[in-house]
């Protein structure tokens, strides 16, 4: 409820989540939200921890102030790829969200380092810690404070789909997890005289290192240019495949500029003996409500396809049926054939998944369709799918 009442103040338009100024508008809410939620909980396990002289209150202390420096950099971040496009980057600054993320993770993995050097120090030289229920209270509302944090940008992050929030969300939920950890140590060093504060600094700050780990590898995928959403992939089929003279559509792309800021380029089949001009006013409509949509910029291709010659629907189905006998992940496109008097050459292209070895799958198709009739060659391009 305090969550979406936070949305309705700050947040105008807040169900339109495609539009870069809502984006905006939620990022700086979840950063300025993160930023003083983080200050003063640094605050008051500092004071907790030097009070008590426990170094695991210390380290957690301080594990806040680097999400702090995290909130500072959701809130840049955001800023930055808000940005419109400008003459050098015309695509706009939406990957600067992924840079963002990166360097959360870079300082939860510092974080985690210097907790274990504090750990350490505390194993070599062990040192009683001082008890109190106002630091077990102090760490109790932390672990509140962490939990409605991690729900919260785990809610935006979600919202409008944003690598920067979910590793803000997961690095809340560390924090829940080494808060709780460090209080059930301190009632345990409590109840049984048991020094063990160094230690679990020491699992605590394994735990956070792994998650920074974690962070950084989800992080980069998008960089090094991963596949795309397939319920993305699916809308996009869908609107395309819904006009009546659309048959077909293949060679999908789509590039990513940033969440929220996708070009796509496909192949749109439609029939050769067609009106041209409908064809490509029909593409055009096309394009114009990809934007609407889904607020993708599209660039279609039309691909004439002959849909009155029965011998070449015969062999596109035989054609595709053998794919199908060899490997059923096999599929083809922009299939059409050219007759001769003595021969006739079978032309398509065959998409083919990730590490498909196999050396002679024109030869092997080529054997089979000649068993149908000997005049027919193969021609064939091997391709993979960017979907």
């Amino acid at each position: 409820m305090f969550t979406k009442a936070l949305i309705g103040r700050f947040v105008r338009d807040s169900e339109n989540t495609a539009a870069p100024a809502v984006r905006t508008a939620y990022g700086k809410l979840a950063g300025m939200a993160g930023l003083a939620a983080n200050i003063v909980l640094f605050l008051l396990k500092l004071l907790a921890g030097i009070f008590s002289g426990s170094v695991a209150i210390i380290a957690d202390a301080f594990n806040n102030l680097s999400d702090a420096g995290s909130s500072v950099v959701t809130l840049v971040g955001f800023r930055l790829a808000g940005s419109p496009p400008d003459e050098e980057h015309p695509f706009g600054h939406g990957r600067v969200e992924y840079l963002s993320a990166l360097t959360v993770a870079a300082l939860i993995m510092l974080a985690g380092v210097e907790l274990a050097g504090s750990a350490i120090d505390k194993i070599l030289e062990p040192a009683s810690s001082a008890f109190s229920w106002t630091t077990v209270g102090i760490l109790m509302i932390a672990i509140l404070v962490k939990l409605w944090m991690a729900r919260l940008n785990r809610y935006i992050g979600g919202r409008i789909r944003s690598d920067t929030l979910i590793a803000a969300a997961t690095d809340s939920r560390n924090d829940v997890i080494c808060t709780t950890v460090v209080l059930v140590s301190s009632i345990f060093t409590h109840l049984t005289s048991i020094q063990i504060d160094g230690y679990v600094g020491v699992l605590v700050s394994l735990f956070v290192i792994w998650s920074g780990f974690s962070v950084l590898k989800e992080t980069l995928s998008p960089l090094l240019g991963e596949a795309p959403d397939p319920e993305l992939v699916e809308q996009i089929r869908q609107i395309v495949l819904e006009n009546e003279g659309v048959v077909g559509i293949h060679d999908l792309i789509v590039h990513n500029y940033g969440p929220g800021r996708c070009i796509v380029s496909l192949h749109a089949e439609v029939p050769a003996h067609g009106d041209i001009l409908h064809s490509h006013e029909l593409i055009d409509a096309v394009e114009r409500r990809l934007v609407r949509e889904l607020n993708i910029t599209a660039c279609i291709h039309m691909d004439p396809v002959d849909t009155q010659d029965e011998q070449v629907r015969e062999l596109r189905v035989l054609t595709e049926t053998i794919l199908g006998d060899i490997d059923p992940a096999l599929s083809l496109h922009d299939f059409r054939l050219v007759r001769g008097e003595q021969r006739m050459n079978v032309i398509f292209d065959v998409v083919v998944p990730f590490g498909y070895a196999k050396a002679d799958l024109q030869a092997e198709i080529e054997r089979r369709l000649q068993n149908v009739d000997k005049r027919l060659f193969v021609v064939l391009t091997v391709e993979h799918s960017f979907t």
